[in-house]
């Protein structure tokens, strides 16, 4: 694909925001910055002319950021902060120069202000998880896929938590993963009253890739937790079979497996694990489907 020259997706009079030869770039007053970020972790890096990076933990994929905007649409930091163009440009400002920066710390620019409503936020009801748990309004990424709630709503001893993503342009590889899974966290970890239900760092969370063959595994004769084992051989035994594991992730990768990838996850960023690290075990998967264009997150975490 040819790319743009040069575009444009905010400019005011300190601010211009845009991409030039496929680069995501910033000035502030007259004063040019590129920005990127890591291939392997949300990590925002802006570059001046010099050369002289700062890296902003946590953060965001620039292109996603400029998708957004030129949508109409705003961003939300992995702290719950939202942003419209504006918000961002002044963040990055700030933090242009300190070398190594959280998100949280960048995001002290703003003050106490409250956060902005989004206008295009959808209701509740128009996008509820796949889980039958409520996303928060502001999750707008959340797919309801009716018949795969339909499907896991006949298996209610499952200890699994599923949630569907859509892809949003969040990068590649591991950082596409990687925002799937923050979003599904505050669909399922946060309710609608914006009270935590368990609390949540994914910016600590680590992964590695894994096969599809992995991901499908029999179950493990030593006892180690997989998905299947997950499925099958929760702590209050169930009577579900082989067939329902397979007739379940039919319904989630309609279009087969061959266009799946998967990415493992640790499980010490949030307090959902604590009980399955008793003894049972954890796990945590994203599963992105190239076919369907979209992720399934897969969270499971049991006691007896």
């Amino acid at each position: 694909m040819k790319k743009d020259k040069k575009s444009e997706v905010y400019r005011d009079g300190r601010y211009v925001l845009g991409r030039e030869d496929g680069v995501p770039y910033i000035t502030v007053a007259g004063e040019k910055f590129t920005l990127s970020c890591h291939p392997y972790e949300p990590c925002l890096y802006i570059t001046d002319k010099d050369g002289n990076m700062t890296a902003v933990h946590n953060a965001f994929d620039p292109l996603s950021v400029l998708w957004a905007f030129s949508k109409g649409t705003t961003v939300t930091s992995i702290t719950g902060r939202e942003y419209d163009a504006e918000d961002f440009c002044r963040m990055v400002e700030y933090a242009e120069g300190m070398y190594n920066i959280g998100i949280d710390e960048a995001e002290k620019v703003f003050g106490d202000r409250p956060k902005k409503e989004n206008p295009e936020t959808k209701k509740k009801e128009d996008m509820p998880a796949v889980t039958g748990k409520a996303p928060r309004p502001e999750a707008g990424v959340i797919i309801n896929d009716e018949k795969v709630a339909a499907i896991l709503e006949e298996y209610p001893d499952s200890v699994i938590d599923f949630c569907l993503v859509k892809n949003e342009e969040f990068g590649r590889g591991r950082n596409a993963h990687w925002f799937a899974l923050l979003w599904a966290s505050r669909a399922l970890f946060i309710d609608d009253d914006d009270e935590v239900i368990w609390h949540f760092d994914v910016g600590k969370a680590d992964a590695e890739r894994i096969s599809v063959d992995e991901l499908f595994a029999p179950v493990d004769k030593n006892g180690k937790l997989n998905y299947r084992t997950a499925f099958l051989r929760p702590p209050h035994t169930n009577d579900y079979k082989n067939a329902d594991f397979d007739r379940i992730n039919s319904a989630l990768f309609p279009k087969g497996t061959d266009g799946l990838e998967v990415f493992k996850w640790t499980t010490d960023w949030t307090d959902y694990f604590d009980e399955g690290r008793e003894w049972w075990g954890t796990l945590c998967l994203t599963v992105y489907d190239k076919n369907l264009d979209r992720f399934v997150v897969i969270l499971a975490s049991a006691t007896d």
